[in-house]
C-alpha cells in the first residue's frame, strides 16, 4: 500500500516537473502566447471568477498561437476578433468593453443568429443567403427547458448558458480575463461587457477575450484578442481650444484683441460623475489672475503679444455611500446634514476628502443615511502663443464696370475691401450660387504690402445672375471672410436693348422715307375733268347731298353759291 502511494507521489511529481497537466485552469489557457507566469494579488471584481478554477479542456480546446487548426477553424477563411474600449476610465467610473467579430469576405449574420453568404460579385461559386453555418437547423431542442440540460449548453467552468428571449442567436461564446480573474458571456457576432472600475490598480492593465464557435459535440475556438485599458484617479478630459479667424487651431497659434474659446470636454462616457459637482479654476497665465467658473466653457482675450502658460484645475465633488474604514490611528467620516464640529483636510495623490472627523481607532457607527465626498481632480496645461492677425474684414463699396474685350464683353465688379488688424498676404473670392452651397469659381491674388488694409478687388461676371461672393483676406496666423450678394444684369441685356433700339430706330426712318414718297406722289396737281352727258344729274345730286348733309358744307363763304358780304 505504500509503494502504490509511493508511486502515485512520484509520478505525479514527475508529471508535474515534465510540463504535463492533468487539468488545465483558466490562468493557463487566458495566456495568449505569453509564458505562464504567477498572477499576482488583485481585489475581486463583482461578478467575475479567479483564473484558478479548471477549463473544460474537452469541451473548449486550446489550441497554441501556431497551431495548425487555426487555418481551418473557420469556413471561407479566418475570423478576426477586434477588442476595443472607451478608457481612460476614472476610478469609480464603469469601463466598457466591445468585441466585433469581422467575417471572411461575403459573409454576414443574419437575423436568426446563423452566418450566410452575402452577394458576392467576384465570386459566381457562392450564392447569396446560402448558409455557412447553420445552428438552427441542427439546433434539436425546441425550448429552452430542453437546451439548458444538454452537456454541451455550458461554460468552460462548468456553469450553464443564461436563459433569455433571444438564446438561439447566441452562437459564440466570449471568455474574457483581465487581473487573473475571468468572466463568460454568450453572443453573437459582438459582445460588450461593463466592468467596474473600483477594485481595479490604477494604471494600464490587459484585457484578452477568446472567442468559440457553438458546436455540438464540442465548441471550435475562432479567434482571440487583447488591448490595453487605463484606469486613473484624475478625471480624464481634453480641452477644445477655437478662435474666430484664428487660421491652424492646432498649431497653439491665437490672435491678439480676438476672444479665445476653451471648451472642456470631460470622458465620463459611463456618467459616473452626472451627480457631481464641478468646479473649473483657469489661470491664463497672463497677469490676469485665476478665474473659477461652474461651466466648462469659457472665453478670454489676450491684449499682449508672446507665449503664455495656460493652467487648468477641474475638481469634481463625488457624491457616494461611505465605504467602511479599517482599524487604524485615524477615521474619516461626514455625516449629512450636519457637518462636524472640526474638520481638517487630508490629501493623497490626486484625492482629497474634506470634512473629515478624526475619531481614534474604533470607527464611529454609520447608518444607511450618511453620505460621504470624495473630490477627484483633472489637470491640463499648455503654452499658446499671441500674435498679431485679422480681425475684421468688411466690404464698403462694390462698383459695375462695363469693360469690353475682344469678341467679348463681361461685367466687371470692384469690390472695395477694409480689414482691422494686421495687413493680410493673400485675397481669395470665392463665387457660388445665391444659397452659397455650390461653388463656381476660386480666385485668389497675392496683397501688395501697405500701411493700411484698404485694397480694392476687381472681378469678372460672364453670364447675368445673382450670386454669393465670399471674400478672405488671410496671412500666416489667421483668415478673416466678408459675404454679400450681387446682381448681375450687365454686359447681355445691354447688348440686347442695343439691339432692340437699334432695329427700331430703322424701321422708324423706313417709314418717315415711305410717307415722304407717297405724299409726292398723291399731291401732285391733276384738271378736272367734265362729263357733259351727267352734268344735271350730278347738279341735283349734289343739291341733295347739301340738304341732307350740312355739316359736310364748306363754311368758307367763298365756296357758297351765293355771294355774301364780308
Amino acid at each position: 500500500m505504500k509503494v502504490c502511494s509511493l508511486s502515485l507521489l512520484v509520478l505525479a511529481v514527475t508529471l508535474q516537473f515534465s510540463g504535463v497537466q492533468l487539468h488545465k485552469r483558466f490562468q493557463d489557457v487566458m495566456r495568449h502566447g505569453r509564458s505562464s507566469a504567477p498572477i499576482g494579488h488583485h481585489k475581486r471584481l463583482h461578478g467575475w471568477s479567479p483564473a484558478s478554477n479548471y477549463w473544460n479542456e474537452k469541451l473548449y480546446p486550446d489550441w497554441k498561437d501556431d497551431d495548425a487548426r487555426w487555418n481551418n477553424c473557420w469556413k471561407g477563411g479566418k475570423v478576426v476578433a477586434h477588442l476595443t474600449s472607451d478608457s481612460p476610465a476614472l476610478t469609480g467610473s464603469n469601463v466598457t468593453f466591445v468585441v466585433t467579430l469581422q467575417f471572411p469576405r461575403c459573409q454576414k449574420e443574419d437575423e436568426n443568429g446563423d452566418i450566410v453568404y452575402d452577394n458576392c460579385k467576384n465570386d459566381s461559386s457562392v450564392y447569396p443567403g446560402s448558409y455557412v453555418y447553420n445552428w438552427t437547423e441542427w439546433t434539436n431542442c425546441s425550448d429552452w427547458s430542453e437546451c439548458g440540460n444538454t452537456t454541451e449548453n455550458v461554460f468552460p467552468d462548468g456553469r450553464p448558458f443564461p436563459h433569455h428571449h433571444n438564446w438561439r442567436r447566441c452562437n459564440f461564446i466570449y471568455v474574457f480575463s483581465t487581473l487573473g480573474q475571468y468572466y463568460q458571456q454568450t453572443g453573437g457576432s459582438s459582445a460588450i461587457l461593463s466592468l467596474n472600475t473600483t477594485n481595479i490598480t490604477l494604471g494600464v492593465q490587459l484585457m484578452e477575450v477568446s472567442v468559440y464557435r457553438r458546436g455540438r459535440r464540442q465548441h471550435t475556438p475562432v479567434a482571440k484578442s487583447s488591448g490595453i485599458y487605463i484606469v486613473t484617479d484624475q478625471i480624464p478630459f481634453y480641452v477644445n481650444i477655437s478662435q474666430k479667424n484664428d487660421r491652424n487651431t492646432s498649431d497653439g497659434i491665437f490672435i491678439k484683441d480676438s476672444p479665445i474659446t476653451f471648451d472642456v470636454r470631460i470622458h465620463d462616457p459611463s456618467k459616473y460623475l452626472n451627480a457631481s459637482a464641478i468646479s473649473y479654476k483657469w489661470n491664463f497665465g497672463d497677469g490676469s489672475g485665476s478665474f473659477v467658473s461652474n461651466n466648462p466653457l469659457t472665453s478670454h482675450t489676450y491684449t499682449l503679444q508672446g507665449n503664455f502658460s495656460l493652467n487648468l484645475t477641474v475638481k469634481a465633488a463625488v457624491p457616494g455611500p461611505c465605504m467602511p474604514v479599517p482599524s487604524s490611528l485615524e477615521v474619516v467620516l461626514y455625516a449629512t446634514p450636519t457637518p462636524p464640529a472640526a474638520v481638517t483636510t487630508l490629501t493623497t495623490g490626486n484625492t482629497t476628502t474634506a470634512n473629515r472627523t478624526i475619531v481614534p481607532t474604533t470607527p464611529a457607527p454609520t447608518t444607511p443615511e450618511e453620505n460621504c465626498t470624495i473630490y477627484r481632480y483633472g489637470y491640463y496645461n499648455t503654452t499658446i502663443t499671441i500674435v498679431e492677425g485679422i480681425l475684421e474684414v468688411n466690404i464698403i463699396q462694390m462698383t459695375n464696370i462695363q469693360v469690353s474685350m475682344a469678341g467679348s464683353e463681361d461685367s466687371m465688379v470692384d469690390f472695395v475691401i477694409a480689414c482691422q488688424g494686421s495687413i493680410p498676404t493673400d485675397a481669395c473670392t470665392t463665387v457660388a450660387d445665391p444659397s452659397c452651397t455650390e461653388i463656381q469659381n476660386t480666385v485668389c491674388d497675392k496683397v501688395t504690402t501697405t500701411d493700411q488694409c484698404l485694397l480694392t478687388l476687381r472681378r469678372s461676371f460672364s453670364e447675368p445672375g445673382t450670386y454669393c461672393v465670399n471674400i478672405t483676406l488671410n496671412d500666416e496666423a489667421s483668415l478673416a471672410l466678408a459675404s454679400t450678394v450681387v446682381s448681375i444684369d450687365g454686359a447681355y441685356s445691354t447688348r440686347t436693348v442695343q439691339g432692340v433700339l437699334i432695329g427700331v430706330g430703322f424701321l422708324v426712318v423706313l417709314a418717315i422715307a415711305v410717307a415722304i414718297l407717297m405724299h409726292k406722289r398723291y399731291k401732285e396737281y391733276k384738271p378736272l375733268e367734265r362729263n357733259v352727258n351727267g352734268e344735271g344729274v350730278g347738279v341735283y345730286f349734289n343739291h341733295i347731298k347739301a340738304v341732307l348733309f350740312s355739316g359736310n358744307i364748306e363754311k368758307d363763304p367763298l365756296l357758297k353759291n351765293k355771294a355774301r358780304v364780308i
